[in-house]
């Protein structure tokens, strides 16, 4: 699970919202599920090379992408998440696979044209997104996520965060190929969370 929203721009709110999102994991133990656009990848297909997942949390996603021979680099603002990740990952045996990087996603800037897949979910900021797009390799896949923002919701409503059903298909821009483009809703808590999330292929 993704860390929800933009982060944050200055050190101080950095700081902020990694003691917010480090005190959020600690209070619930890790399950480590992975999210389904992995599978919706594999499906797919996915060439050689290394996985980034960004906004990565206490990610099962990474897990299963190590454990099918991946190497890969989760980026997360959560020291907290990235050391529970990366005891589980030494316990699966794929510890050598798993890197863990602690960084603000707002000045995390991966190479380009690096990596067969490009992975973020429950977070939405378009800067990060254009960045992550520039870092998949020819041939390669990118899965992303973010909450959904819905015509029916209040129009005064905060949206920074949420993006329209439809809209990251749109924003990957020419070049590429949207394989799925799907809006979930998880009815589990007192409100009914809704996601959209999209799985395309960069172009060769």
């Amino acid at each position: 699970m993704g860390t929800e929203g933009a982060q944050p721009e200055s050190a101080g709110e950095e700081s902020s919202d990694r003691l917010r999102w480090n005190a959020r994991y600690l209070r619930s133990a890790p399950g480590f599920a992975p999210h389904p656009l992995v599978a919706e990848a594999f499906t797919a297909g996915m060439i050689d090379g290394p996985v980034l997942e960004l906004a990565c949390g206490r990610s099962g996603s990474a897990l299963a992408l190590a454990e099918a021979g991946h190497r890969v680099v989760a980026v997360d603002v959560s020291d907290v998440a990235l050391r529970q990740l990366a005891t589980e990952a030494r316990r699966r045996g794929v510890g050598d696979r798993v890197f863990c990087v602690q960084s603000d996603l707002a000045t995390f800037v991966p190479p380009r044209e690096t990596f067969a897949f490009a992975l973020a979910t429950l977070f939405w900021d378009k800067a990060v997104f254009d960045i992550a797009c520039e870092a998949v390799l020819p041939g390669g896949l990118l899965g992303w996520e973010a909450l959904a923002r819905m015509d029916e919701e209040d129009p005064s409503a905060p949206s920074r965060f949420r993006v329209p059903h439809g809209a990251l298909g749109t924003a990957c821009g020419p070049g590429w190929d949207v394989l799925v483009e799907a809006l979930a809703k998880e009815s589990a808590g007192a409100r009914p969370r809704r996601s959209t999330r999209v799985l395309a292929r960069r172009g060769e």
